[in-house]
C-alpha cells in the first residue's frame, strides 16, 4: 500500500524531489503531475503533486524530504560556478546566432505588389 509523503503546488518541485527519492533507493510515484501541468489553475484544487511511497518507506521518505526542505543537498559554493564567481560558460554559438537571424528574417512579412497586367 503507498500513502502520500509530500504535496507540491509546482510539478517540477515534485519531479525533483521524486528524483531524490529514487536516488534514495526509495520506490516513489507521482501523482497528478500531468494534471498539474496541462491545468495549472487546477493546482491547488486537485491537492497539489503528491509523492506517493509504500507504507514500509515511510519513514525514510519522509526523513529525505525533511533534508531537502532543511537544504541538505544544496550546491556548496564551491560546486557552484555562479556563487563562486566563476564566469559560466556561454551556450550560445555562431550557427544558433545564424539560425536566430535567419528565422528573424524570414519570418518577417516583407510587402509585396504585383504589377497589373
Amino acid at each position: 500500500m503507498h500513502v502520500i509523503v509530500a504535496r507540491y503546488t509546482d510539478p517540477l518541485e515534485a519531479q525533483i524531489a521524486a528524483g531524490l527519492l529514487q536516488a534514495e533507493g526509495i520506490d516513489v510515484h507521482v501523482g497528478d503531475a500531468h494534471t498539474a501541468l496541462a491545468n495549472w489553475e487546477w493546482r491547488l484544487a486537485i491537492g497539489g503533486v503528491k509523492l506517493h511511497v509504500p507504507r514500509a518507506q515511510l519513514a525514510r521518505a519522509q526523513d529525505v524530504i525533511r533534508r531537502l526542505d532543511a537544504g541538505d543537498f544544496a550546491l556548496a559554493p564551491e560546486d557552484d560556478p555562479e556563487a563562486a564567481g566563476q564566469a559560466t560558460p556561454d551556450r550560445e554559438s555562431p550557427s544558433s546566432r545564424l539560425a536566430w537571424i535567419a528565422w528573424a528574417l524570414l519570418s518577417i512579412p516583407l510587402p509585396w505588389r504585383r504589377r497589373p497586367r
